[in-house]
């Protein structure tokens, strides 16, 4: 049975948390861990929440950690173009780059300067479109923060899920940057499918030759993408 896109729920004005995920945001802020470091864990519903990024259909699926968060995340946020990118990301639109934090037009924003950073080499050796185009990322957590609880699930993340099942049918290029114990956990199918790609250095999950082993491959896949 299909999962329904809990994130067409997401209130217009924040905190910006959809209805389904509530209460576990509400049981969230009162762990002890949170409460000691608000600003280390303490989830940035202030802004809106990045569950996953780029064409669901892709042939190559990231399996990253969570937003993570800038001082400058809330300034970018207030920008119109970017604002109306990141909502049609919920719904899967496209009116531009499908992974569009790469976007050429939000290059002064944390969001480009992060993920320029990690598929650069992508981006070099592939080219843009593919890449642009090509992956689909998900996060282990929807809402930005700093830092984030392994022991931790939304239920939205159901929906995330379903994306990624969908792609592990559809026999995608599936490399992990962060969080693998959560992937593992949440998604034991992962595991039959058969080997997802781990970066070397999770710490800085830059996709590259010298993080990753099946690089070269992964370039070719793109390249058929386009091709």
């Amino acid at each position: 049975m299909p999962v329904p896109n809990p994130w067409v729920d997401l209130p217009e004005r924040k905190p910006y948390v959809v209805p389904i995920d509530r209460e576990a945001v509400e049981a969230y802020a009162r762990k002890s861990s949170v409460s000691r470091d608000p600003d280390g864990y303490g989830l940035r519903t202030e802004l809106l929440p990045v569950p996953f990024v780029g064409n669901p259909s892709a042939p190559v699926v990231l399996l990253n950690g969570n937003p993570g968060f800038s001082c400058q995340d809330e300034a970018d946020h207030q920008d119109p173009a970017f604002w109306d990118a990141a909502s049609r990301n919920f719904t899967h639109e496209v009116a531009g780059p499908a992974f569009f934090p790469i976007d050429p037009s939000f290059k002064t924003t944390a969001a480009y300067k992060w993920w320029t950073e990690k598929l650069g080499p992508l981006m070099e050796d592939a080219g843009f479109e593919s890449v642009a185009n090509g992956v689909f990322c998900v996060e282990a957590h929807p809402y930005h923060s700093r830092k984030f609880h392994r022991d931790t699930d939304f239920p939205s993340q159901a929906y995330t899920r379903s994306l990624l099942l969908k792609r592990i049918e559809g026999r995608a290029f599936i490399v992990g940057m962060r969080a693998k114990h959560d992937w593992e956990t949440t998604v034991p199918e992962l595991e039959p499918y058969g080997a997802v790609h781990w970066l070397n250095n999770p710490r800085n999950p830059a996709l590259s030759h010298r993080n990753l082993g099946c690089y070269d491959d992964l370039v070719s896949v793109l390249k058929q993408h386009v091709s």
